[in-house]
């Protein structure tokens, strides 16, 4: 059976002067190796540093499972000249004219794709023995999440469907672009199909009497260095992540 390694951790941390955009990124080890989402520029090194050490080179992922276009979760798709990219027709469709107001989505994420082995997914295709997708939609109209038959059981790989664990509380992800309904919609289905979720923007978790119990604790902290001043003396700081929440975002239009 498929066995599921993270290998970027996603975390729901931003600041008063950008959003770092820290996506989950996960590995699926079975009869191939199938990535689900790829991270932002921004993460590059990191992600490079993470498929190193588990002893594998970009060329060596077969697939890329990309549960939305935004641009943290979507840019590094040049690193996997190899691989195949399944992404949903409507993410698709959507991509080449977002709504006006919605800042996640870039205007050449199509651009991008071009050249690629791109493979439109549906409802229940199966990716590889054990791995299947899912539709999602309400975070973007075309989000798909990623259903992993393990050892354990089954697990979900959300994406921004299930964006934290204050979804359990607020009912929607923490941004939706799309469709609250739709958003809701998906959530309570995910959460039918298993009870331990990978959410996009925060640790695993398995559900136990409806609190989410985490499968993990690691990252502890993020360094953030830099420089300041005349004398170019660095700086450092230690934020401690706790799970958010705060209410949601919603773009206008996607109030429904």
């Amino acid at each position: 059976m498929p066995n599921i390694e993270v290998l970027l951790s996603g975390l729901s941390v931003g600041t008063d002067q950008t959003r770092l955009g820290l996506s989950t990124v996960a590995l699926i080890r079975g009869t191939q190796n199938i990535l689900v989402d790829v991270a932002h520029m921004g993460r590059r090194e990191n992600l490079l540093a993470a498929l190193e050490s588990h002893h594998i080179a970009p060329e060596d992922i077969h697939i890329v499972v990309l549960t939305h276009s935004h641009w943290d979760h979507a840019t590094n798709i040049d690193l996997f000249p190899k691989a195949r990219f399944f992404i949903h027709p409507a993410e698709m469709e959507y991509a080449r004219d977002p709504r006006k107001g919605d800042w996640a989505t870039p205007r050449y994420f199509t651009a991008i794709m071009q050249g690629l082995k791109v493979v439109e997914v549906k409802e229940g295709m199966e990716v590889a023995p054990g791995v299947r997708i899912v539709d999602t939609p309400g975070h973007t109209k075309g989000h798909i999440s990623v259903l992993v038959e393990t050892h354990e059981g089954p697990v979900v790989l959300a994406g921004d469907a299930f964006s934290d664990a204050g979804c359990l509380t607020r009912g929607q992800p923490a941004l939706v672009f799309w469709s609250v309904r739709q958003s809701k919609e998906s959530i309570r289905r995910m959460l039918d199909l298993s009870q331990v979720v990978y959410p996009g923007h925060d640790r695993p978790f398995r559900l136990v009497n409806g609190r989410p119990q985490y499968l993990s604790d690691a990252p502890a902290s993020i360094e953030i260095s830099g420089l300041m001043g005349e004398d170019r003396g660095g700086f450092r700081v230690l934020v401690y992540p706790q799970p958010p929440v705060r209410p949601g975002w919603v773009l206008p239009e996607a109030q429904d």
